[in-house]
């Protein structure tokens, strides 16, 4: 059987400074890794502290607000591979602003949160001043003699991840990097990361925790912004001109999809593996099961299966966000809807067990979509605007090697056509 407990993505280390697309770029990448080779449980250095040393054994992705120190901990003598991205200072400090105003996690500068608070307090403020001023710069100047945080958490500084600005170590640390992109250029650094650590090639991200309004910024702001990030600015332009050639001591890696269908015609994926696809959250981990949220409106799992070969079909979906969203489900097939029979229902939850017999595909991918209808009437159900972005969770599905001849009752090879699942 097909079943990988963990991936053969090189480990990477990407020091994430805020406000530059990283999150976006982490739901991404992290799809590649097994969710227990994610460091989860820090992506900060009190929260790294707090960890017992034996839960870091074992990590490949580790993305935090931890600064170029946390090369330290993992760096190229441990086999990390180093990533960096940056993005023009002046709308990064924007953004940071609104962020801070308007994101509801818990954050050291309550103040900005006040009404009336204004941008040009923000970047005046001098509580404020280690986010406005080279801040980029200030979270890649840790040097490689530099000791990481070892104070205990209630004792460290409120960022932790900035060092004393240093431009030339900041210049040093992007060119230790594998690839270093910037935010206004995220599809070439997303197709140069897809060929460095054979990543599934993504062209577009959605966003993540985006709180920016449009209120317009005046241009003596823009200006005094500009002013404190001279530093930020130098190394922005020297990641946009510097030249982007592999490193001579690391090969480029071959894509290879984490799920592969095996000698014995079985392949099982199950949320928490590594997977190819389109269109879905992070990996949701509750009392009941690990699972995947469908966030487009159809999101698609890849699959390399053998051609001329006939397979069933099996996944679980652990719920739907409602029962209309149930009704108007279905499935796809390379692109063609597929009739699904519902096989099991467990009581208690919303669990339910759906199955089909695919007709042999001609080509070595096998691509199942999960398409979910956008219904008019769905924005009357919550206010909640994510309602109308997620429709199905997904916690496993299966493939088996089979005989059209030889099927259950109920199952037969899926020409193109549909059957609601509501339907069966």
């Amino acid at each position: 059987m097909a079943l990988l407990n963990g991936s053969s993505t090189r480990r990477m280390v990407f020091p994430h400074i805020m406000k530059t697309a990283g999150t976006s770029l982490i739901s991404w990448i992290q799809r590649h890794y097994a969710y227990h080779e994610i460091l989860l449980a820090a992506t900060t250095w009190p929260e790294l502290l707090r960890l017992p040393r034996g839960s870091l054994v074992g990590k490949k992705f580790v993305r935090g607000h931890f600064g170029s120190a946390i090369m330290k901990l993992f760096g190229e003598d441990k086999g990390f591979t180093p990533i960096a991205v940056l993005r023009d200072p002046v709308e990064r400090v924007v953004s940071h602003f609104w962020h801070l105003k308007f994101s509801p996690e818990k954050h050291p500068f309550p103040m900005v949160r006040a009404e009336g608070f204004s941008i040009e307090q923000f970047i005046e403020h001098p509580a404020t001043q280690c986010l406005v001023a080279n801040y980029q710069t200030a979270n890649f100047s840790a040097t490689a003699e530099s000791e990481p945080p070892t104070e205990t958490p209630g004792e460290l500084r409120i960022l932790e991840e900035v060092a004393p600005v240093n431009l030339e170590v900041a210049k040093a640390f992007v060119d230790s990097c594998a690839v270093v992109g910037v935010t206004e250029e995220l599809p070439a650094l997303m197709s140069r990361l897809s060929e460095y650590f054979g990543l599934f090639p993504e062209h577009e991200l959605p966003k993540h925790r985006s709180y920016r309004l449009s209120t317009p910024v005046s241009d003596d702001v823009l200006r005094k912004i500009r002013a404190l990030n001279e530093a930020d600015f130098e190394l922005y332009e020297y990641v946009r001109k510097r030249p982007e050639a592999p490193r001579p001591h690391v090969s480029m890696a071959k894509p290879r999809n984490p799920n592969t269908v095996g000698d014995d015609g079985v392949l099982k994926w199950v949320a928490g593996m590594p997977y190819w696809g389109h269109g879905w959250s992070d990996v949701m981990a509750d009392e009941r099961n690990r699972h995947l949220w469908s966030l487009s409106p159809t999101a698609t799992l890849e699959f390399a299966v053998r051609p001329g070969v006939c397979y069933t079909l099996v996944f679980s979906v652990q719920r739907f966000v409602t029962p209309l969203q149930k009704e108007c489900f279905s499935v796809l097939s390379n692109g063609r809807e597929i009739s699904v029979i519902s096989v099991f229902a467990r009581g208690g939850d919303d669990l339910e067990v759906y199955a089909a017999v695919l007709a042999a595909s001609d080509t070595e991918t096998l691509t199942i979509g999960f398409r979910v209808s956008t219904l008019f009437a769905f924005r009357h159900l919550s206010d909640d605007p994510s309602v109308l972005r997620r429709g199905v969770a997904l916690s496993g599905l299966s493939l088996l090697a089979c005989h059209p001849n030889a099927l259950p009752e109920g199952l037969t090879p899926q020409p193109p056509g549909h059957t609601s699942p509501g339907q069966s």
